[in-house]
């Protein structure tokens, strides 16, 4: 699918919608998990503590001043932006797409939508957004942006992405990110998840460097449940592998029962770990799932 086609004006205006439910679904809630303790000129009141030489008058407390006949000075708690790290698996199997299907999206280009979707809250938010793109290595990233201004560098960087190729490899990337970013923040990783190295101890690492980690593993229906009997040849897609087989009904069955345990591994694993984690089918309106990742409120002030 072209770039004008998968970030077109019904998209874009469907993300303006989005910012807005999210807005007033969200409103007021968890402000002050993105607080820190600081000086500052916000709103949000903090604490008072005795005037010193040198402070500022008009943050004297003259209210406090005229009760106990000392200068206090309010102190106020400065909301930082957040840093919002997206990385997006362009592996040669997030290319997967049925050719019974041409509609549909590939995995890689519902990765896409969704990070461009979640990206614009952010930068709507006055957050600062980051994009990796990784297979075997993290291979391309656009450096952060913040505010709705950048959101055209988003796009430009989305819709010019490298062909997805290569394995799967979520260690490396992972690590990079770790050693390279100094300020943590929230990280979504957005991929199929299928690293025969695993993903346990990359997912361990993020968290173990202070992210805050989200997982939205994206996959075709047909992933779940392949139809097709009879005698295949078939190509494993990043490491070559060929093989021939005879599909039938017990096969399939097996097939479902293998891929529903990784699945489902996948999500328990989150779940002890207290990592978010969402199954985005490519088959799904984009919105829907951006609202079930939404719904913790983290993104949105």
């Amino acid at each position: 699918m072209n770039t004008r086609t998968l970030f077109d004006s019904a998209f874009l205006a469907k993300l303006e919608r989005l910012h807005l439910l999210a807005r007033r679904m969200f409103r007021g809630e968890r402000r002050a998990e993105r607080k820190t303790r600081q000086i500052g000129a916000s709103l949000e009141f903090a604490d008072y503590r005795e005037y010193t030489p040198g402070d500022e008058l008009r943050s004297i407390d003259w209210h406090a001043y005229g009760r106990l006949e000392r200068l206090f000075v309010k102190l106020h708690e400065h909301e930082q932006d957040l840093p919002v790290t997206f990385l997006v698996d362009c592996s040669a199997s997030m290319s997967w797409l049925p050719e019974e299907k041409p509609e549909v999206l590939s995995k890689f280009d519902h990765a896409r939508r969704l990070c461009a979707a979640l990206a614009y809250i952010a930068l709507a938010n006055l957050d600062r957004v980051n994009i990796h793109f990784f297979a075997a290595n993290s291979v391309a990233e656009l450096g952060f942006a913040r505010g709705k201004a950048e959101f055209h560098s988003v796009l430009k960087f989305l819709g010019a992405p490298p062909q997805p190729d290569g394995p799967t490899r979520l260690m490396h990337s992972m690590q990079s990110l770790a050693q390279r970013t100094r300020r943590r923040g929230l990280v979504f990783v957005v991929s199929d998840f299928f690293d025969p190295r695993g993903y346990e101890e990359p997912l361990g690492l993020l968290l173990h460097s202070q992210f805050e980690v989200h997982v939205l593993q994206v996959l075709a229906r047909e992933e779940l449940a392949p139809t097709v009997i009879g005698d295949l040849s078939l190509s494993e897609i990043e490491a070559g592998a060929a093989m021939d087989i005879t599909a039938n009904e017990n096969l399939l069955r097996r097939y479902r029962e293998e891929i529903t345990k990784f699945n489902d591994a996948l999500e328990s694993f989150c779940l002890r770990r207290g990592i978010a984690c969402a199954r985005v089918m490519t088959d799904m309106p984009f919105e829907d799932t951006v609202l079930r990742a939404l719904r913790d409120g983290v993104m949105v002030r």
